[in-house]
């Protein structure tokens, strides 16, 4: 009996030194944690890294197309609202919107922004004379003075041929110049490129003038 207590005397130390090389452990386990707790990041309710989030401020180089013709004439592909909202920053007082169907939705917010809005809802297969003559009219009612004008459809592409036709026959400006404008948006089909000539004979007709388009159709465009 003395010797089996003697043995379990004997491993106290050995049993001792066990619990104590692994509650050392444990603390070294438990302080590594500690640390990589500490060190992580903190989280921000404006981080906005992710990829899925977006908040590039707009601006009026991502409105699709956007030119400018004149002191007094923009013209551009679609404008979203915050684009809008830059346009009317910028000093457009008038917006033509050259898109067929349910305008409610831009009306609504150019009328809000304190613009004026009229809609010449031109058909992209059969462009007519009568168009240009009511864009011409509305464009009239503009005085420089008062601001800028913005004409735009949905690619610019109507935009484009409306503010050259507009320039070089009712402002009488280089067609050479007007034209670089036009081509920097696109080269007109065979149906804008008649459409723009007949607007120019209803121009010289009436007003005994003889201007001439030097643009040429892209005739491999047939379906745009």
């Amino acid at each position: 009996m003395k010797n089996v207590t003697s043995r379990v005397v004997n491993l106290t130390p050995l049993l001792i030194l066990f619990l104590c090389s692994l509650a050392l452990t444990k603390a070294s386990s438990a302080a590594s944690y500690v640390n990589v707790f500490v060190n992580l990041p903190a989280y921000s309710a404006q981080d906005t890294s992710s990829p899925a989030m977006d908040n590039t401020p707009t601006t009026l180089d991502s409105l699709t197309n956007f030119q400018t013709n004149s002191n007094t004439m923009l013209s551009s592909g679609l404008p979203s609202p915050a684009h809008l909202l830059l346009l009317k920053q910028e000093g457009v007082v008038r917006v033509i919107d050259l898109i067929p169907g349910n305008r409610s939705e831009e009306i609504s917010i150019v009328n809000e922004l304190g613009m004026q809005y009229h809609n010449i809802p031109v058909a992209w297969t059969n462009p007519q004379v009568s168009d240009f003559l009511n864009y011409s009219a509305y464009m009239s009612l503009h005085r420089p003075e008062e601001g800028k004008v913005l004409t735009h459809c949905k690619l610019n592409w109507r935009g484009a041929v409306f503010t050259y036709l507009y320039r070089i026959t009712v402002l009488s400006e280089d067609e050479k110049t007007a034209k670089q404008d036009l081509l920097a948006i696109w080269q007109p089909n065979s149906t804008w490129f008649a459409f723009m000539n007949k607007v120019i004979e209803h121009h010289n007709a009436a007003n005994q003038t003889g201007i001439v388009t030097t643009v040429e159709p892209n005739l491999d465009a047939q379906n745009q």
